[in-house]
């Protein structure tokens, strides 16, 4: 097919929204591009319209196909690129990565190496885009995956129907596109997550191209003139429309996504180089965009994420530099790799096949090696070493294998004897962080059972869903009532999690450069009685209160709005000629790692109210930041001492941290413990 400067201008769009999403930057007090994220599935329909071309047209002048030959000019234009970004972001994992953090990376090495990135991203990650997410350098690679998969199994159905039905070739691609449309509509509503990875909820996005790929060489491009002028700036307007106001809480992919595709449908079967959006889309910086756009998609990530990593509050400033910095690499990349391998002349296929063997072995080996060795902990100063870094901390707490926390049903419970009371806590992952401590504590003195799941404080009726009505993380009236069904008569039921988030609604800024990234919390806590989430609990508490149960209410634990650990072990890697752990404890002693208390006290001002209206005999409080706040420093919340670290992320406490909240937690049992016994 002849070359078409527009396609390049239209992937410049592609990526420089992707860049831009990702970089985060408020430009008078707005992200402007929020829904950059669309800029991939761009890039979905132009990869499936071109590897259809291509398809198409050595079928129809053949009649057979070469999947060597298409597989080889696949591998040349992804594989160089790609294990080059891999290689260079292993020195900087290494440098910068927690061991679980380094784990974590070696494994999504591995499974963009096997393009299998998309499914590794699911089971590993929570949300894509969340503040978590956005630190793992190699989560972008999640679409590559998606293509590799659809370049496997696409040639292979085309082939197949061009053989014994190729007058339907048509009529089915478009039956597996509305298929697979239909599919990611459903499963937006069942599993979002799932389906944002999915490769069955992405085809038909590819499918898409590969249908007007077949319109255009069955039938032509359309010469009418009108329709070359006003179609693609209809096409342009959806797409920029859609870049700036679709956002993280828009159903994506499903129905609503067919407003993007639709204007790069239009882009692409009606633009040239004689309409007004043509000659936009071939100016030589849209052009010079569009062929470094691969090599730009791949470096881009690595950079912001390990630049997060290094600081946990980067400014405007720094995130234009690293856009700089990835176009710079990419310019570089274009020339030197990309180009250099697809070129046969340049580097045969015996070479070819040779360096990209190699270079998988030792990546592979590599990366291999990190998980082996369990992310290298030798490598934490004292002061992190002793902390359980292995696994999350709300994922400690197991029994019969399988983790206790985000059960729907099946919840974890422990029996010591049936004329002992009932312990039940009902919480979040700020609670699971403490499970295995709690358990420990109450030891065999008391039965225990826990329902704890993500982001779902009690609140009998509520559940936990999107703007558009849409349930999250089973957090849900069934749920909420489950967790109610299985409390015993006279038992002591204790209430935790991030309630000043659930309330609010927005995430935690410290005042101070701390601020978690996606500011407003992208789920809302609704009843069908319309009542306030605030009014919920109140309402949750006073019935188990009526029902005889002793209430402990656990207060917020202070948010730091900065992962400490990471920061520790930033800090250590920058002290030099540390030599003692005396020396160690002078850095620290000097320069604490804190948070204002003041900030705090603003932050949990709702949560004070909530369980301060609430009066009874039967109510015992703990208070979290007692520990911290005030306490060392005044007017400063504390994450660490000389010793230890009290948190495992930015407001999860750590193991230590755990201990010491539980030390409070059991206090308050044993007095619920000694009222019962006393009636």
């Amino acid at each position: 097919m002849n070359y078409r400067t527009e396609i390049d201008g239209l992937r410049a769009i592609a990526v420089v929204s992707v860049v831009l999403y990702h970089a985060q930057i408020v430009i008078f007090g707005r992200d402007w591009f929020e829904g950059g994220f669309i800029g991939v599935d761009i890039f979905f329909v132009i990869s499936g319209y071109l590897i259809t071309r291509i398809i198409l047209n050595e079928l129809e002048h053949t009649n057979t196909f070469s999947f060597i030959k298409f597989y080889e000019r696949r591998a040349r234009r992804i594989l160089p690129m790609l294990l080059v970004v891999i290689a260079m972001c292993i020195p900087f994992a290494w440098q910068k990565l927690l061991p679980l953090d380094l784990v974590d990376f070696a494994k999504s090495a591995l499974s963009a190496i096997g393009f299998g990135s998309n499914f590794f991203f699911y089971f590993s990650t929570t949300e894509y885009g969340a503040d978590s997410a956005l630190l793992k350098p190699l989560l972008h690679t999640w679409s590559l995956g998606v293509e590799e998969q659809f370049y496997i199994v696409v040639p292979i159905i085309i082939l197949v129907i061009w053989k014994f039905a190729r007058a339907s070739l048509l009529t089915l691609l478009i039956g597996m596109l509305i298929i697979s449309i239909q599919f990611a509509d459903i499963m937006e509503v069942r599993n979002s997550g799932l389906n944002f990875f999915l490769p069955f909820s992405r085809f038909w996005e590819l499918l898409v191209g590969s249908a007007l790929a077949f319109i255009e060489l069955k039938y032509g491009r359309s010469k009418n003139p009108i329709l070359k002028q006003t179609l693609p700036i209809i096409g342009l307007f959806l797409i920029l429309h859609s870049i700036t106001f679709f956002d993280v809480s828009t159903p994506h992919p499903s129905f609503q996504t067919l407003i993007p595709i639709f204007g790069v449908v239009l882009v692409l079967a009606f633009c040239s180089t004689e309409d007004f959006v043509g000659r936009l889309l071939s100016l030589k910086p849209a052009v010079g965009t569009g062929l470094i756009s691969y090599s730009l998609y791949l470096w881009h990530f690595p950079i912001f994420a390990f630049g997060r990593i290094s600081s946990s509050n980067p400014s405007t400033y720094d995130k234009v530099g690293w856009i700089v910095l990835a176009f710079f690499l990419s310019i570089i990349s274009y020339f030197l790799i990309e180009k250099t391998f697809r070129n046969l002349r340049v580097v045969s296929g015996k070479f070819f096949f040779s360096v990209m063997l190699i270079s998988l072995s030792a990546l592979t080996y590599v990366n291999y090696d990190f998980i082996a060795n369990s992310g290298y902990k030798d490598r934490l100063p004292p002061i992190l070493s002793k902390q359980n870094l292995d696994e999350e901390v709300w994922h400690n707490f197991k029994q019969n294998g399988h983790r206790c926390y985000d059960r729907e049903t099946d919840f974890c419970s422990i029996v010591n004897g049936e004329d002992l009371t009932y312990v039940y806590a009902f919480g979040d992952s700020h609670f699971s962080a403490m499970s295995p401590q709690l358990v420990s504590s109450l030891g065999t003195n008391y039965n225990y059972s826990e329902a704890n799941t993500g982001g779902c404080p009690f609140a009998i009726g509520f559940s936990k869903e999107t703007k558009e009505g849409k349930t999250l993380d089973g957090c849900d009236t069934k749920f909420q009532q489950l967790r109610k069904s299985i409390i015993k008569p006279n038992s002591i039921i204790i209430l935790g999690g991030r309630f000043p988030l659930y309330l609010s609604e927005y995430y935690f800024d410290n005042e101070e450069g701390g601020v978690e990234l996606n500011g407003k919390f992208h789920a809302t806590y609704r009843n069908m009685n319309g009542d306030s989430l605030f009014v919920g609990i109140q309402k949750t508490i006073s019935s188990l209160l009526d029902d005889g149960h002793k209430v402990v209410l656990i207060y917020p634990i202070p948010e730091v709005g900065i992962n400490v650990p990471q920061i520790i072990f930033n800090k250590m890697k920058k002290v030099q000629n540390i030599k003692n752990l005396e020396q160690l404890i002078e850095v620290f002693s000097s320069d604490p790692i804190t948070t204002s208390s003041r900030v705090y006290k603003d932050r949990s001002e709702s949560t004070f109210e909530l369980f301060d209206s609430i009066q009874s005999n039967n109510i015992y409080r703990v208070y979290p930041h007692t520990l911290y706040c005030d306490r060392q420093i005044e007017g400063r919340c504390v994450t660490h001492n000389n010793e230890d670290v009290f948190y495992a992320d930015d407001d999860h406490p750590s193991a230590k941290g755990s201990e010491m909240i539980v030390e409070l937690i059991m206090e308050q049992i044993e007095n619920a413990e000694a009222n019962i016994r006393a009636n």
